[in-house]
């Protein structure tokens, strides 16, 4: 888990929402490797294992699936993945193509629930969890896998920010408050209203 996402996570337990501390055993390149995340409300600890954050042992997996040039640049293109502080979200079977994303565009991923394999590390965050546990419009992009359920669905439409884009497959239903951009004949990618804008990413809180 890259250093300066920590403070996107929130605890998907039922409370108050707050930040999320992070003990730190191992970092390489700014990337959290072994630690732990803890929740300050409730003393929930998720940990983090070769960068991956687990927020639950038990989040749904595909086996690993080879990437694809072709839907790495749709992500790239119709996320508008062309800025370094764009954080997008990519659920499910669109992480298999992170690595391919990451040599289009500088912006940050965070991938959740990938296929079984990807690696988490340059500019590739990873958690495991039944829902997307970042805050309210934190993602400037979201690519939504159709394996979603209902909880991880409302969560990552939670977390895309004013204005930001999701992509997902056809079969998937589209948000009611989103308005379609385009469609072919996989995919739709739509558009969020504007709104307020989140406050951006405060430092880092460790733990003592």
């Amino acid at each position: 888990m890259f250093i300066e996402l920590v403070d996107l996570l929130r605890c998907p337990n039922p409370h108050e929402d707050t930040w999320l501390v992070a003990q730190m055993d191992r970092v390489e390149a700014r990337q959290i490797m072994t630690g732990t995340i803890g929740c300050p409300i409730c003393s929930a600890e998720y940990p983090v294992r070769e960068g991956i954050v687990y927020f639950s042992e038990h989040a749904p997996r595909m086996a690993w699936r080879d990437p694809s040039d072709q839907d790495a640049m749709r992500l790239a293109a119709a996320l508008e993945l062309t800025e370094p502080r764009t954080i997008a979200v990519l659920h499910g079977a669109w992480g298999a193509h992170a690595t391919i994303v990451r040599g289009l565009s500088p912006s940050r991923l965070l991938l959740v629930n990938p296929p079984e394999g990807v690696e988490a590390g340059d500019g590739i965050s990873i958690v495991l969890a039944e829902v997307a546990p970042f805050a309210s419009a934190s993602a400037n992009a979201v690519a939504m896998d159709a394996a979603a359920s209902s909880a991880m669905r409302a969560s990552l439409r939670r977390a895309l920010q004013p204005r930001g884009r999701m992509l997902a497959p056809l079969d998937v239903g589209m948000p009611e408050d989103l308005t379609e951009l385009v469609r072919d004949g996989e995919v739709w990618v739509a558009e969020a209203p504007a709104g307020v804008v989140s406050p951006p990413i405060q430092p880092l809180r460790r733990r003592s």
